[in-house]
């Protein structure tokens, strides 16, 4: 990660409604694109330095923890062990906050050879692989292990510390670019250097790593390009993950001052992308004046900005693709996290490749790593609490709020363009909107108890639906444009009864606008995302109705009539309708 040094600092800083009005259900086979109904419940806190979270793979469902400083702890039946399951802490470096004990991999035949893998910076600065067993007890390993790999480093960040296996069966494991602003030594596009990239090693053998024959670079006529190299143009690759169903591997890389990015490798490549550091920071330039993206520049397939004073995030936190089977419409999604800001996106693609990132949760957790279960579940770490979340479903619940019949009614403009209010008229059955024959716009108002929605929910979506009475006149939607919905703040008057000044009072944004064509003699109007967070959880919202023009100048009555919510009949009257979760 980028320096987290910096980020300790950060840390440190930062350290009365009537039944018959409104009625609540879960809301039946509602499935969002990438769901936002999520919800993190903690499993364990107080953790020192938590940067990863694997399992065995062994059927035990036992999580493993790293801790930064030196441990990995097992966490089964509803706690922790009270002996750790290896402890290296008298082995590694800690000058940094990038330094300790990084990542964990177990051995895809680790249930037959109880043989695990550790990533750690030496005393040395060098980012160290080595190969560790496990003991009788299967909850504790052998104290001493044998190094596989060691890469030399004269700075304290950039270390990468990433582990996995591939379906291949090969180990994966991420370095930066040797630390230092900008790549000064320009690691990341030098293949002579381990430094920048993904390796690709066989750990099969009983000693040493080998090379597989399939490696990019293998058989180069150069023979000082290093062949353990996967894919290289990379600034600290953090965290990288392969999905579980597909073996596509996604790589996040933390940027430098303006971009984070997420990288994607297709399974079934042949390896030797280059990802552009330090020509390329994200889809930008790093240095405009001399940037021409280098030969198999690989772009990155989801960016986000710093922002102008870092307001948006500044590490980039890669995750995993969901392949569990608790939360079906989470099922296919890619999650990564900004450090810094506690934001967690879902990145998915269509069938034409094009990738979208959609903002899931704006949190306050500082995410350190993500991690799988054996059964796919997703986990992650909160640093500033020391805390492993799991990432559940929330219910998605729906609320059915009818209109209020005394402060429902119409405003009509005191005469034709001036544009303010004159006659008002509630508590009546029908409401009309458009003009009448003097060409005076009407415009209607209605009031929703959305005190009824808990405080802390979290609105997925708003819907609005009245029921046509008639048309009189010319359809208003083929001469008047589109018919709005305005949200009050939250009235628009000087409280909720109904006043003229009801008609031209600013609002609080255009929340949405309705479909011209009504089904089942019902029309509705979807707000946007933007007014969705504000509605009045505590008290009345109030919305405003009208035509974007004001007449159609034919002195005669085009108007849409709709019915009130002082009808008799419960399911005529306007209704509200929001989704929402409790978080």
């Amino acid at each position: 990660m980028k320096n987290i040094v910096q980020k300790l600092f950060l840390f440190v800083a930062l350290v009365a409604v009537l039944a018959s009005a409104t009625s609540v259900t879960r809301a039946a086979g509602v499935r969002y694109a990438v769901p936002k109904n999520v919800t993190f419940e903690t499993v364990v806190s107080g953790l020192d330095d938590p940067v990863f979270v694997t399992h065995a793979g062994d059927g035990s469902n036992r999580l493993f923890v790293v801790q930064r400083v030196g441990q990995i702890l097992i966490y089964k039946n509803d706690a922790l062990n009270a002996a750790p399951f290896l402890d290296v802490s008298t082995l590694i470096s800690l000058t940094s906050g990038e330094q300790g004990l990084l990542g964990l991999a177990f051995d895809p035949d680790y249930d037959v050879n109880g043989t695990f893998y550790i990533v750690y910076t030496a005393a040395s600065y060098a980012v160290t692989l080595a190969r560790y067993t496990v003991s009788a007890d299967p909850d504790i390993a052998n104290a001493s292990g044998e190094i596989l790999l060691s890469i030399p480093k004269t700075r304290t960040n950039h270390n990468g510390g990433m582990i996995a296996f591939g379906p291949d069966g090969y180990l994966y494991m991420s370095i930066g670019d040797g630390g230092g602003p900008g790549d000064p030594d320009n690691n990341a596009q030098n293949l002579t250097t381990l430094l920048g990239n993904i390796l690709r090693l066989d750990v099969s053998g009983a000693g040493a790593y080998t090379i597989p024959p399939t490696n990019p670079y293998v058989g180069s006529s150069d023979p000082s390009i290093k062949q353990e190299i996967w894919s290289y143009g990379l600034r600290n690759p953090w965290r990288f993950s392969f999905d579980r169903a597909t073996g596509d591997i996604y790589i996040g890389d933390v940027g430098q001052h303006t971009q984070e990015e997420v990288d994607f490798q297709p399974a079934g490549v042949s390896g030797g992308q280059n990802y552009g550091w330090r020509i390329m920071e994200g889809n930008l330039c790093y240095d405009a004046a001399t940037c021409t993206p280098p030969a198999g520049y690989v772009p990155p397939v989801a960016v986000y900005e710093h922002g102008a004073s870092g307001e948006n995030g500044c590490s980039v936190t890669g995750g995993y693709v969901y392949r569990g089977s608790n939360f079906a419409s989470l099922q296919g999604v890619y999650l990564y996290a900004d450090f810094c800001y506690g934001k967690i996106w879902g990145l998915t693609r269509n069938v034409s490749d094009q990738w979208t990132s959609t903002l899931i949760a704006d949190t306050d957790y500082k995410i350190t790593s993500f991690g799988e279960d054996e059964q796919g579940e997703l986990y992650f770490f909160d640093y500033t609490t020391g805390s492993l979340l799991h990432i559940v479903e929330a219910a998605i619940l729906s609320r059915k709020i009818s209109s209020t019949p005394s402060q429902d009614g119409i405003v009509i403009e005191s005469a034709e363009n001036t544009g303010r209010g004159g006659v008002f008229t509630s508590s009546q059955l029908v409401l009309p909107v458009g003009d009448d024959a003097s060409d005076r716009q009407l415009r209607a108002v209605l009031s929703f108890n959305t005190a009824s929605v808990p405080d802390n929910a979290r609105i997925l979506s708003v819907t609005l639906k009245v029921r046509q009475k008639s048309i009189l006149g010319q359809n208003p939607f083929l001469t008047h444009g589109k018919l709005l919905v305005e949200l009050g703040n939250p009235f628009f008057g000087t409280g909720l009864n109904l006043e003229a000044v009801d008609f031209h009072a600013p609002s609080n944004g255009i929340a949405s606008s309705f479909t011209a064509t009504p089904v089942n003699n019902r029309y509705s109007a979807r707000f946007n995302a933007a007014s969705l967070t504000k509605l009045n959880l505590t008290g009345v919202t109030q919305l405003r109705l009208r035509f974007v023009l004001d007449d159609n100048d034919d002195r005669s009555r085009d108007s849409l009539q709709f019915i009130s919510g002082s009808s008799a009949t419960a399911a005529a009257r306007p209704a509200l309708i929001v989704t929402y979760f409790i978080p």
